[in-house]
């Protein structure tokens, strides 16, 4: 698909917004199905990945409308925006988000043995008490995230088969449990497949009723959940 296609679709949701400005739209060469808009001097300038390319006009229309949107700080309900919706929520897009990620992307850096936890080591030993659980399901890489924060503890990423586990929580005053706790719950996407396009709302459950009963079966579960409510202080 051509820029001029994706210009089009830009124009036409300027249109709907009622906002009448230069606009510089084109496809552009990403590590997945990233986008983003910017607006400078009064023009709108966006870019968005080439993997749109196999994207319907609606779809593109209503791309176009979420990312503007938000510039223009507008509360926008469409028929395109839902054609969006539906389309990122399909599991071939998700799928191919991920190509893109492994083909374009970089895998981080092996580095799972922190200050005071090693995460390997976590792994192996989450892996063979809850070795029922388990059994069968590939090994992902476990590594600490390059930078901490407070909001995300740990997140699987398909692309590259590796689990990515807060540096935050590399401290001693973390109880170990924890820490298992987050590697064993990350282990679990592994297990289980997200479920797309659920109910009216087209959303992906990415925790699954049989996930949450495989969550509630880690041996500190309670005692895990009440430490991360309390503790946001260390964390922090």
């Amino acid at each position: 698909m051509e820029n001029s296609a994706l210009q089009e679709a830009f124009c036409s949701a300027m249109a709907i917004l009622g906002e009448n400005a230069h606009v510089d739209a084109r496809f552009r060469r990403r590590a997945g199905l990233g986008a983003s808009v910017r607006l400078r001097s009064g023009n709108v300038f966006a870019s968005v990945s080439d993997g749109y390319a196999v994207a319907s006009r609606d779809v593109l229309v209503g791309l176009a409308l979420s990312l503007l949107s938000k510039i223009y700080r507008r509360k926008i309900s469409s028929p395109y925006v839902d054609e969006y919706r539906e389309f990122v929520s399909r599991e071939s897009v998700s799928h191919l988000h991920d190509a893109l990620r492994r083909g374009r992307g970089r895998k981080r850096e092996e580095n799972a043995r922190g200050t005071a936890y090693d995460l390997m080591e976590i792994m192996a030993r989450v892996r063979t008490e809850y070795a029922e659980i388990f059994t069968g399901i590939p090994s992902p890489s476990v590594v600490w995230s390059s930078h901490r924060g407070s909001r995300v503890l740990g997140f699987h990423d398909s692309a590259f088969s590796q689990i990515v586990i807060n540096k935050t929580l590399d401290n001693p005053r973390v109880p170990e449990f924890v820490v298992e706790y987050v590697v064993y719950h990350e282990l679990l996407h592994c297990k289980h497949r997200v479920l797309y396009q659920r109910g009216k709302s087209m959303r992906r459950t990415v925790h699954s009723g049989e996930f949450k009963d495989d969550e509630k079966k880690f041996r500190y579960y309670s005692a895990a959940n009440a430490w991360l409510s309390h503790s946001r202080g260390i964390l922090s």
